[in-house]
């Protein structure tokens, strides 16, 4: 018995590091309005989920340099601050690169100021503020709705679509789509990579009712032994 105590007690003191970690890192980004979600060696990949080629000729005016279930690759290497933007030095692999190669290291500057976005790769955090923000200065052809931003576009062939951003807590794209006038997709790029859905307190919470089961179960067990 002595033993299952330690276990709870380990668990325990591992959840409150967890937990206080967490705690400290939302403090933390909450330090500046509107800051970077994500770390340096994080890597991203996004897969060609739905294709309609014959579609995407017919709006764009040519063909695509990908096909269904191509993927691109991304990792994180440096996350610089300057006066007015946030500077993310990242390696680059295309669709049908070698990805055992090195791939292209590219800078994407992120405006500190909402109303200077430029339809980015990226969004500051919090999230839900800042894009409240970029809605207030983006002209009408954009709309929102929760983490997605639209667009209304017409190609260079005369066609009309609409292009989708929905983005993760992080502030990173975590699916594009393009429609048609239709509102059929004429290509939909989904990333692989997924977080929990309900931020960092999710974590400790769930910690805390893994312990939670159990001490419970242990404490049934107790019961049933002494009952004999």
């Amino acid at each position: 018995m002595k033993q299952k105590h330690k276990i709870i007690y380990s668990i325990v003191l591992l959840n409150f590091f967890i937990f206080s970690y967490c705690l400290n890192f939302n403090v933390k980004a909450q330090d500046s309005e509107h800051s970077v979600g994500f770390n340096e060696g994080t890597e991203l990949v996004w897969e060609v989920t739905q294709l309609d080629l014959n579609s995407f000729r017919e709006v764009f005016g040519f063909d695509p340099n990908f096909e269904l279930e191509d993927q691109i690759r991304m990792v994180i290497r440096e996350i610089d601050e300057s006066y007015s933007f946030w500077i993310v030095q990242v390696e680059f692999w295309d669709y049908k690169a070698d990805w055992g190669l090195s791939g292209d290291v590219r800078s994407i500057n992120i405006a500190k100021l909402p109303e200077n976005f430029n339809d980015y790769l990226f969004c500051l955090t919090p999230i839900d503020g800042y894009l409240d923000a970029v809605m207030e200065n983006l002209p009408s052809e954009y709309y929102r709705i929760g983490y997605s931003i639209f667009k209304q576009g017409r190609s260079d062939t005369g066609k009309d679509y609409l292009w989708e951003k929905e983005f993760d807590t992080r502030g990173i794209l975590a699916i594009e789509t393009h429609y048609d006038e239709f509102d059929q997709v004429i290509v939909r790029l989904e990333g692989t990579f997924r977080i929990i859905p309900f931020g960092t307190y999710f974590i400790g919470f769930s910690f805390v009712a893994i312990i939670a089961i159990i001490f419970i179960s242990l404490k049934k067990k107790k019961i049933r032994t002494t009952s004999f």
